[in-house]
């Protein structure tokens, strides 16, 4: 059925939720598994404070250094659940590319036929301020995506 899934992480509890569900059902289908981290520069976002961020080698080093913890979050889970899968970093363009954007070029790119993501499950107020990649990824996909919600506490 699935041959070639591609998972988004990045660590948060809804990402984890979903990378364990991606990693169970590749194993299942004997399908393999990309997992997908963007990487966002907060310089483009918030190109009028770069005076007061720090110099761009101190933000280089930092975003790698959550990038690596990404990774080894993803790979401790992958761990647990004896799946194999690789990991790509997907530095995000210009700040008018969304998230899912950048993931749904990584999808096309290596032909996956099944994306998998979480959901914070936001409502109201809070997902019109802070929009939803999840909903926007799955608008705008050409290819089956799978939405795992988060459990609520």
């Amino acid at each position: 059925m699935y041959r070639n899934i591609l998972v988004a992480f990045d660590a948060s509890p809804p990402s984890e939720t979903a990378l364990i569900h991606a990693a169970r059902l590749a194993k299942a289908l004997g399908a393999s598994l990309r997992v997908a981290y963007v990487e966002v520069d907060p310089a483009l976002y918030f190109p009028l404070m770069a005076a007061a961020l720090p110099s761009v080698p101190d933000m280089q080093n930092t975003l790698n250094a959550e990038t690596l913890a990404v990774r080894e979050a993803a790979l401790d889970i992958l761990a647990r659940e004896g799946v194999a899968a690789d990991f790509a970093t997907l530095a995000l363009m210009d700040s008018h590319m969304h998230i899912a954007d950048r993931l749904l070029t990584e999808v096309r790119r290596v032909g996956a036929d099944l994306v998998v993501t979480g959901s914070h499950g936001r409502r109201g107020l809070a997902r019109l301020t802070l929009g939803s990649e999840a909903n926007r990824l799955l608008q705008r996909a050409d290819r089956p995506v799978l939405i795992i919600k988060s459990p609520t506490p």
